[in-house]
């Protein structure tokens, strides 16, 4: 860390950095520490989410950051500004960013885990919205102003897509979307901010017209006549709001949580977590509380499997708990030896306690459910083939997509990419690593060697995918399945960040642009701004990770 020293009265700012778990850079964030800042009590912290800069790059993230205090600066406040990854609407490896920079400030600093608010405005509006969105328990509030909320009522294709929206895309337009999510804010405090004739008003305006069908009213703060920004009266309304809110007690544990998810990258919501889905991209819902007697009712829709983890609160310790889940009644045992009740419940004919390891069972789970980009929010590293491929024309192609790939990586997300030789990977880099292989099962040595148990045959002659036959000379296939050397890792074949350069223009355009699997059609003469070749065939595994059945 380093810091600026204040005048009287003045707030500190410093700067500091933290070592990626993803790819090991070093990527930066900022601190706004209150006047008299002493680390003694715990103390509230807010994190700022930035708004679009395009060139503003580590170097003018952090000149700013040591010289300006910057929108957001509370009273007797932590002010916490990631620079997640510089400028991707805090999506993807920016997320994982946002998480590890406050990770890095509580092993520092006194915060109190019951009074983090996320908050942002512009881009980081929209990474307030979709942070809020799909971690509502993690904020005691949420205050997102402007932004953007979905792709494609922002970019305006509503009446023409400029790429042909295939159910797999409209499917998948659900990860970063926000309205589908919209009950989760009830899980929070939410105080949204708009100009009053700013454009990008439309993201809050829709949001709170989607929480009012569904009988939510939050608070929402209008700048007169303000376009995008934040004016001083609005900004003293909010902060005096939240003030308020960050005084009230904390319910430990939450006595009601009502949650949904479309993925299950997104399944946590206090000491509820959703492990099984009946089928991604149709919502898993839960509905718990806690009666005064101690009784859990859950009521459950679309949803599996579910873990119950009491461990913050420390309650229902080593002791039976009586529970009602959509009307079954009987009494779960804690599990484990973690303070609190620890509970695995899985659903077949109908709800039982799960008791054991279930992690050899192939299924889709949190942090391993697809699609492909959800690689790269975690640990990984590239296995480049030793020999050449069966036909020259997909050659080139995984040379091309191989380079771009790392240029993309270094460009986009700041950082460099960790890359290994099939003949060189390690039993170490395998236990601890999604495995990103380019090349077909010919010329990457890892790919041949566990071809038996990935979910297609692709040899010299022969590229097929369930009862789906495809030229191997001129296709290949991207996808990402299990690791059969690791099934709780990734292994993605021939793919890195699947959104383009027509991406570019706007970060509403940042999304995932393929599913858990496609086959392209490789020929060397193509506009690849959009996708990495023309989509000859693409498609979602099942729970099982298996290729659905026509």
């Amino acid at each position: 860390l380093r810091s600026q020293p204040p005048a009287v009265d003045e707030s500190t700012l410093v700067v500091g950095g933290f070592i990626s778990s993803i790819d090991d850079s070093v990527q930066p964030y900022a601190l706004v520490l209150p006047s008299h800042y002493e680390n003694t009590s715990p103390r509230r912290l807010d994190v700022w989410l930035h708004g679009r800069g395009d060139t503003k790059l580590e170097v003018a993230f952090l000149t700013e950051r040591m010289t300006k205090v910057g929108p957001c600066a509370p009273v007797d406040t932590i002010v916490l500004h990631p620079f997640g990854r510089h400028c991707n609407a805090f999506k993807f490896a920016g997320e994982t960013d946002v998480f590890e920079s406050l990770g890095h400030v509580r092993k520092l600093l006194n915060v109190d885990p019951n009074r983090i608010a996320i908050r942002g405005f512009s881009m980081g509006g929209a990474g307030c919205w979709h942070l809020a969105a799909h971690h509502p328990t993690q904020w005691f509030a949420a205050n997102p102003g402007a932004g953007f909320v979905d792709t494609i009522v922002y970019q305006q294709w509503t009446d023409k897509m400029p790429f042909a929206l295939t159910d797999a895309r409209a499917k998948t337009m659900k990860l970063y979307d926000v309205l589908p999510w919209t009950a989760n804010l009830q899980n929070t405090y939410l105080i949204a901010y708009s100009g009053e004739i700013d454009k990008q008003r439309q993201a809050a305006d829709r949001v709170l017209q989607e929480g009012k069908k569904l009988g939510f009213d939050w608070d929402y703060v209008i700048g007169k006549g303000m376009g995008h920004k934040i004016d001083a009266p609005s900004r003293d309304i909010i902060d005096t709001k939240l003030a308020a809110k960050s005084s009230e007690p904390t319910e430990s544990p939450r006595r009601s949580i009502d949650f949904r998810t479309y993925t299950l990258r997104y399944a946590q919501a206090d000491w509820l977590t959703i492990t099984g889905l009946v089928q991604h991209w149709s919502a898993g819902h839960v509905n718990a509380r806690m009666r005064d007697n101690g009784t859990l009712v859950l009521k459950t829709d679309g949803v599996t499997h579910l873990r119950m983890d009491f461990a913050d609160s420390q309650w229902g310790d080593q002791q039976e708990v009586a529970l009602d889940i959509d009307g079954e009644r009987f009494y779960v045992a804690d599990a484990e030896k973690e303070p609190g009740l620890q509970c695995d419940l899985v659903r077949e004919q109908q709800w039982t306690q799960w008791v054991g390891d279930d992690s050899t069972e192939l299924r889709k789970r949190p942090g391993l459910q697809g699609p492909i980009d959800d690689a790269f929010q975690e640990r990984f590293v590239f296995v480049v083939p030793s020999r050449p491929a069966a036909h020259g024309v997909v050659q080139r192609w995984m040379n091309r997509e191989l380079a771009y790939a790392q240029d993309r990586w270094r460009r986009l997300m700041r950082g460099n990419v960790r890359v290994v030789k099939d003949v060189d990977l390690t039993d170490e880099q395998i236990a601890t690593n999604h495995l990103v292989c380019f090349g077909d099962f010919v010329s990457n040595r890892y790919l041949n060697k566990v071809a038996g148990g990935l979910p297609l045959q692709w040899t010299r002659d022969e590229l097929k995918l369930g009862d789906r036959s495809f030229d191997p000379a001129t296709h290949a296939a991207v996808f990402c399945f299990p690791n059969p050397k690791n099934p709780a890792r990734y292994l993605v074949v021939n793919s890195g960040m699947t959104f383009r350069e027509f991406s570019n223009v706007s970060n509403s355009r940042q999304i995932a642009m393929l599913p858990d699997w496609a086959v392209l059609k490789v020929d060397d003469d193509q506009d690849r701004s959009i996708f990495a070749g023309e989509i000859a065939a693409e498609g979602f595994f099942d729970e099982s990770w298996q290729l659905p059945t026509p």
